[in-house]
């Protein structure tokens, strides 16, 4: 049976036929074998096809074909609502990044996830910074008329460069420190909070989301069945520069604190039930997703959380169900080792468009990528000029490599989307190409088809997404042909054509 094909009527490089597929064809299945070939296959191969499924048909498992994982990372087809919105660093736009009040905005607005950057601290524990430097976001220079002015040093790991590292300062030393507005140059922030708020721990991360879960919540008529409940969206910063300059894993150190809250198992890795206990149309968010520019990371902590299950979930019940230490070939991590947070591999926009990127990615075994917008985006120059020509061929790419990563069951969560215009010299704001955050985040939700956008500003994503794509029209410039995007179609159809033939 060949491997699939995109739908279109010439090549391009995106063609699975030279591309590694993300999973075995042997874990996936009959089922899934003739979900996907049949609509590409000649008549031979149709008919192997259906001999193929009614001689295996009956070696599938029965009670794991029946479990099904209601969270995923990216929804089904079958779920109505909008892209997730991921609370970048917070309500970062409003209020000083990585701060309590910065995480619980977010919520309040209605934030799927809110993402912290997690960093280790002398002392051992993990704090919310998104800079090695606390000098960046704090005010660690000035504070008590220079206290820890003699704790400055270069980092051989960091490119010799100085800084107040925070690996150097105890967590009873982290406390007293106050956080400032990073982003000033736009002069769109306000600054009016500067020293109000202190850097928070993981720990008390956790301790904001449960009590927003579980307390807050019901008060206020949320969730819906769509929605609702919150997640936290990790991101392990620079695990090998900790490993390097301090001989820190901060991944061990994520492990431990997460097996040491006592909340983090109610919180995090209840969904083992929740999940399952979902209809065909509902959907909750994962409640913890583990994001990281180095994927190796990834791999080392989806091992771990394989060998420690017991430190986070709850064990009668997973063992009663005969839920731990699948075997089968169909085994799927999704369903048969359900504890274990979607991992998502960060991309920089080099990265992104290299000649290997599909073939590296595979190894990683991630549910989801987080390109830089740039990747997505036409060039500067390009949208300077307005050369139509070159934009209009570097979105239909944009719509190619969202396809390419829907078509490998990859969730697609572009960052940052933020309400300053690039024009104005923000690095990083809105392109030259769009009038408007809004503008630019339709561009995602609606002509990309995204999964979700990292955004500083949730309310505007929010009223992006609320409004739909019904009256957007997805430009092109008329040469190249149609996009070549794997069509996706529901199992009760391939059932019923299996019946009539």
């Amino acid at each position: 049976i060949s491997l699939p094909k995109y739908r279109c009527q010439r090549r391009n490089k995106y063609d699975t036929k030279t591309q590694p597929t993300r999973h075995d064809d042997r874990r996936r299945g009959p089922l899934h074998l003739l979900h996907i070939h049949l609509f590409h296959a000649t008549m031979p191969q149709l008919i192997l096809s259906i001999i193929l499924l009614s001689t295996t048909i009956t070696t599938v498992n029965s009670e794991t074909t029946k479990m099904i994982n209601r969270c995923p990372l990216r929804p089904s087809t079958t779920i109505t609502r909008p892209p997730l919105i991921l609370g970048h660093r917070g309500s970062s736009f409003h209020l000083p990044e990585h701060t309590l009040p910065s995480y619980r905005l977010a919520l309040e607005l209605g934030a799927d996830y809110i993402e912290p950057d997690l960093v280790p601290c002398k002392s051992g524990e993990l704090v919310a910074i998104h800079s090695v430097d606390l000098n960046i976001t704090t005010n660690v220079h000035t504070i008590n008329d220079g206290e820890f002015q003699g704790r400055a040093r270069k980092s051989k790991a960091n490119g010799n460069e100085w800084g107040y590292y925070v690996q150097d300062f105890t967590w009873e030393e982290i406390q007293k420190l106050r956080v400032k507005q990073r982003v000033v140059d736009s002069g769109a922030r306000t600054t009016y909070y500067d020293g109000l708020f202190g850097v928070p721990s993981f720990a008390q991360i956790v301790s904001l989301l449960y009590d927003w879960n579980t307390r807050e919540l019901p008060l206020i008529g949320r969730p819906s069945a769509v929605g609702g409940v919150a997640g936290l969206y990790v991101e392990l910063k620079r695990a090998q520069f900790f490993q390097e300059d301090a001989n820190v894993s901060i991944a061990d150190l994520f492990l431990n604190e997460l097996a040491s809250h006592p909340k983090a198992s109610e919180l995090l890795f209840d969904h083992v039930d929740l999940c399952e206990g979902l209809k065909y149309n509902e959907y909750r968010v994962p409640p913890l997703v583990l994001q990281s520019f180095e994927g190796e990371t990834l791999l080392y902590l989806r091992r771990k959380f394989k060998e420690r299950w017991m430190d986070f979930v709850e064990e009668d019940a997973l063992l009663s169900e005969g839920r731990v230490n699948e075997t089968s070939l169909l085994e799927d991590d999704e369903v048969d080792h359900p504890w274990i947070p979607p991992m998502v591999l960060l991309v920089d926009s080099t990265y992104c468009h290299s000649t290997d990127f599909w073939y590296e990615i595979a190894k990683y075994q991630v549910r989801g990528l987080g390109p830089s917008k740039d990747c997505l985006l036409p060039s500067t120059v390009d949208s300077n000029l307005d050369n139509s020509g070159n934009i209009e061929r570097a979105k239909r790419m944009a719509r190619e490599w969202v396809a390419k990563a829907h078509s490998e069951r990859l969730a697609v969560h572009p960052w940052t989307v933020r309400l300053e215009m690039e024009s104005q010299g923000q690095t990083g704001g809105v392109p030259g190409l769009f009038a408007s955050a809004e503008e630019e985040i339709r561009y995602y939700y609606c002509d990309l088809k995204v999964d979700g956008i990292f955004t500083e500003n949730i309310a505007i994503a929010q009223i992006v997404g609320e409004g739909g794509c019904d009256d957007y029209e997805v430009k092109s410039s008329g040469r190249g042909g149609p996009v070549c995007v794997e069509k996706e179609r529901s199992l009760w159809f391939f059932g019923m054509s299996f019946l009539a033939l």
